[in-house]
């Protein structure tokens, strides 16, 4: 018998959502590929359009696969595990008419709900998950089973406590292969480099990059919040790249007093990890933090899963560290670059004139900063200085420290990220790729100071921050820049939905946070406390061995559900049981409730409308007019009182 997918609502349903939460994390082009089958199979359904023959989609299946492993060199991994299921769920729905076609989309469903389970440990996607799920089970049940929605009820109630079991004793293994995401750069789109309009991809993107939580917030304002990631010292103009790091000589960090925070950074394939400015020491539950010069720090190991580590902010923090020659290294400057440059040399201004010379040239020039400035090539700072001016910070950043080299300051480029959205309800922030910043370093002499040049082009993406500045159109973008006073419109309305979000927000914090903590040193941890408590433990792991045989017997036990005619004769027996009154086996119900009557005359009147009741619904099937509820209660009250008349 040929099936249809759509016409069962609930799994067709099901299996939707299941594609859609993958949908979010794979690249365009497989997504639209599976959302057009799922289109054109309805199509094929509901209007008769023209299928895909089953050689044609095997065909497709294997140019898939090809496409996959071109594009990340793998099948292994976050995104081409997702691509490759994705694009084949889409091609099996296609080819969907037979009971075996179900099952294989059905076992489809399910690994789509299981690896989005494994790589997203976000509370959003408990809800469409235990939907999908449900709906793929409910398809499978069969057809002529009743009441299939208590069943899986049933089913789901049983199962919490063992996956309650599962999470606190299952050994917590990390595969390194399989929880890595097969991309080059990882989720976070973060890179040790500048290209022009690398950090404005991505800064294009709102995906959480890391959260944090600060003790006590150690400046006035949160656009003084600079989490550094990597330090950036060989460049080619616009391009700037690191050279190898150093360990980091301990002497080299001075300052006063400390504020600790710690940081919940998200899987990145990579081993970068992201300290606030100021910060000399990181440390890991699990795990070495390496540290190198700059005030750089890595991981040993990729960071497969949700990390968290813990740091330790310096007040007044300076970084004394020599520059060396590398730090005065400059491409050839051409045209009206070398020409400035000749020019500002010759005023011989110190070393502070010179960095203030630099800061008016930004500063009276008509910079415009924007995520799309145009395509840049790498050594093109006459066409950005001079001409277009239009740029992001990687822009800025890159082009004010070569200047500065080019006045015989030494210069380096800063990539991290910048500021964040605070969270007040679960008192973290919320840095996202949107923060995704680059400044610069110059040495003045004694130490290192940072310059951010974004500070006097568009000061206001600074203020507000990134998620509200790139809100913002293009045109306010550009006028309201440098208006440091200036808030969008509409703040009453953005109040209310921030609240909402912050409470949201926080609520998958927790849950994220308690997740990723309870790792193999918890698991050590609790079963200790066990051991410490044997009594205690022992009492309430029987407690909860018999709750649960109960719950399975209650669940599972038989039940019979009476009709109202049969519910009022048995009310009818068991009083005359009490006062030995027996229906015979061979006796009719009508005929009993005659002789119950005869013995108890005070009950003839209740006990014929009984009957009538009895014979008119049993045997009639007519709706009587006396509600049996009511029958049934007037009989408790007219039947104790006739005990006292009993002859």
């Amino acid at each position: 018998m040929r099936k249809e997918f759509f016409a069962q609502t609930f799994f067709s349903l099901a299996i939707v959502i299941a594609m859609l939460m993958v949908a979010v994390e794979v690249t365009p082009w497989v997504s639209f590929l599976s959302m057009g089958m799922l289109i054109w199979k309805w199509g094929t359904e509901k209007y008769h359009w023209q299928g895909l023959s089953r050689r044609f989609t095997s065909i497709l299946s294997i140019l898939l696969l090809g496409q996959v492993l071109f594009q990340y060199r793998t099948i292994v991994g976050q995104e081409p595990s997702y691509t490759l299921l994705l694009g084949l769920s889409g091609l099996r729905v296609m080819d969907y008419s037979t009971e075996r076609d179900h099952r294989f989309v059905s076992l489809l469903g399910f690994i789509l709900i299981s690896v989005k389970a494994l790589f997203s440990i976000d509370i959003y996607w408990i809800v469409p998950s235990i939907f999908a799920f449900w709906g793929i089970w409910y398809s499978l049940l069969p057809q002529n089973l009743q009441n299939k929605e208590r069943v899986l009820g049933r089913i789901f109630l049983l199962s919490v406590p063992l996956a309650v079991i599962l999470f606190f004793a299952f050994p917590r293994v990390v595969i390194p292969w399989a929880m890595s995401r097969g991309s080059t750069y990882g989720q976070i789109g973060f890179t040790d480099e500048v290209n022009p309009g690398r950090v404005a991809e991505i800064a294009g993107s709102s995906q959480l990059a890391f959260r944090a939580k600060i003790d006590k917030l150690p400046f006035d304002h949160s656009r003084d919040l600079y989490w550094r990631g990597s330090v950036l010292t060989s460049t080619r103009g616009l391009v700037w790249r690191p050279t190898p790091f150093g360990t980091r000589p301990e002497e080299v960090m001075t300052g006063k007093g400390s504020v600790s925070y710690e940081v919940a950074i998200e899987p990145t394939s990579q081993n970068f990890l992201f300290a606030l400015e100021g910060t000399q020491v990181l440390t890991l539950e699990a795990g070495k933090v390496t540290n190198l010069s700059h005030a750089v720090f890595r991981t040993s190991r990729p960071i497969v899963s949700t990390l968290v580590y813990q740091g330790q902010w310096v007040r007044d923090y300076q970084d004394r560290s020599k520059p060396t020659d590398l730090d005065l290294k400059i491409p050839e400057l051409k045209g009206r670059v070398l020409e400035w440059v000749t020019e500002a040399n010759k005023k011989s201004l110190s070393t502070e004139g010179r960095l203030e010379l630099l800061k008016n040239f930004f500063l009276d020039n008509k910079f415009v900063y924007t995520l799309s400035p145009g395509t840049y090539g790498a050594n093109d700072l006459e066409s950005f200085l001079f001409e277009r001016r239009r740029g992001f910070c990687e822009h800025f950043a890159g082009a004010y420290a070569v200047l500065a080299r080019g006045l015989g300051v030494p210069a380096r480029v800063v990539v991290g990220y910048q500021g964040g959205k605070y969270n007040p309800i679960g008192n973290f922030w919320r840095i996202a790729q949107r923060d995704a910043h680059a400044w610069a370093e110059v040495y003045d002499g004694s130490s290192w100071k940072r310059v951010d040049p974004t500070s006097w082009v568009a000061p206001l993406r600074l203020v507000i921050g990134a998620e509200d500045f790139f809100g913002l159109s293009e045109s306010d973008q550009e006028v309201f820049a440098r208006q440091i006073d200036w808030r969008p419109k509409n703040q009453g309305t953005r109040l209310w939905w921030d609240r909402a979000t912050f409470f949201v927000e926080d609520m998958n914090y927790r849950w994220s946070y308690f997740l990723m903590e309870f790792d193999r040193s918890s698991q050590d941890s609790f079963f200790a406390l066990l051991g410490q408590y044997k009594l205690l433990s022992f009492v309430a792991i029987s407690f909860a061995v018999l709750l649960f045989f109960v719950l399975v017997q209650n669940l599972f036990k038989t039940r019979v559900y009476l009709s109202p005619e049969q519910s009022l004769l048995n009310s009818v027996q068991e009083w005359g049981h009490s006062h030995n009154l027996h229906r015979a086996a061979s006796e009719s119900p009508l005929h009993y409730f005659d002789r119950v009557a005869e013995r108890f005359p005070g009950l003839t009147e209740i006990l014929k409308r009984i009957s009538t009741y009895y014979d008119q619904s049993k045997y009639a099937g007519i709706q009587n007019a006396d509600n049996p509820d009511l029958l049934k209660k007037q009989w408790m009250r007219e039947s104790r009182k006739a005990k006292e008349m009993k002859p």
